[in-house]
């Protein structure tokens, strides 16, 4: 008598081989759909970026500590920056003072940047004057265009008052720094801090200058500005609640686009 076939027969070699190469090619098209995503590009984008700000921030503001100092016959320990007299201590209050304040500038201009990426668009057929994206993101719903207005306020406070610190952080952090003159690296590198953190303050505030509806992104190495509302939002429940929006850049290429 025949045995009629196991229903838990394992599968063929070859049908296994054909089902991971499906599961490979499927997982492969998920990425390179994600890949493709504005949003997640431009949050990824600012994930890396964040590393070198970082780096930024400590040479831009701890003058005292990095920037090459005299002893006497040697050069100064970054404890001896810190703790060599009076003054060298006040400075390095005003050091972290200002460190504290880049940190909390840079903690609301990355939930402004997710912000805007998650609720909207930089739109190539549409305006990019203050009224025309005040329409816009007139679709938006009521509590995420204020928090928008919200985050972008608190951007421009922080912005500002970076920049007070920077400036009398510069001035207070010489005195020190020349009183203990080393060679041509103190004024080399304090003066490569400076405008290494200057930079970014001109970036900063090129973007907090603006119309209450003029929302330029911080992180893009393109300047663009959103002027429309992302797809994804959520909007007011009227008839025709959206249009299809996609990015575009400040650059040459989107000088070209009709206004």
């Amino acid at each position: 008598m025949e045995n009629s076939p196991s229903t838990d027969e394992t599968t063929p070699p070859v049908q296994t081989s054909r089902n991971s190469i499906q599961r490979m090619s499927a997982i492969f098209q998920d990425m390179k759909a994600l890949t493709k995503d504005q949003d997640f590009s431009q949050k990824m984008n600012v994930s890396a970026t964040l590393v070198l700000e970082f780096y930024r921030v400590l040479m831009g503001s701890l003058l005292v500590v990095f920037v090459p100092q005299s002893c006497g016959d040697h050069v100064c320990s970054l404890n001896e920056n810190m703790e060599r007299d009076d003054i060298s201590r006040a400075a390095f209050a005003c050091n972290l003072l200002t460190l504290f304040a880049f940190c909390a500038m840079y903690y609301v201009e990355v939930k402004r940047e997710h912000m805007m990426i998650d609720n909207l668009h930089v739109n190539p057929e549409k305006a990019r004057d203050n009224d025309a994206v005040g329409e816009s993101i007139a679709l938006l719903e009521d509590s995420v265009k204020l928090r928008i207005w919200d985050l972008d306020k608190y951007y421009q406070w922080a912005g500002y008052f970076s920049m007070g610190c920077f400036s009398a952080n510069a001035c207070m952090s010489a005195v020190p720094i020349f009183s203990n003159y080393l060679d041509d690296k103190t004024a080399t590198v304090m003066l490569t801090n400076l405008l290494f953190m200057g930079s970014k303050l001109n970036d900063v505030f090129s973007i907090v200058k603006t119309e209450k509806n003029i929302f330029f992104s911080a992180y893009l190495k393109r300047k663009v500005q959103f002027n429309d509302i992302d797809p994804d939002a959520p909007i007011k429940d009227v008839e025709n609640p959206s249009e299809a929006s996609i990015y575009t850049s400040m650059d040459s290429e989107a000088s070209t686009v009709p206004m």
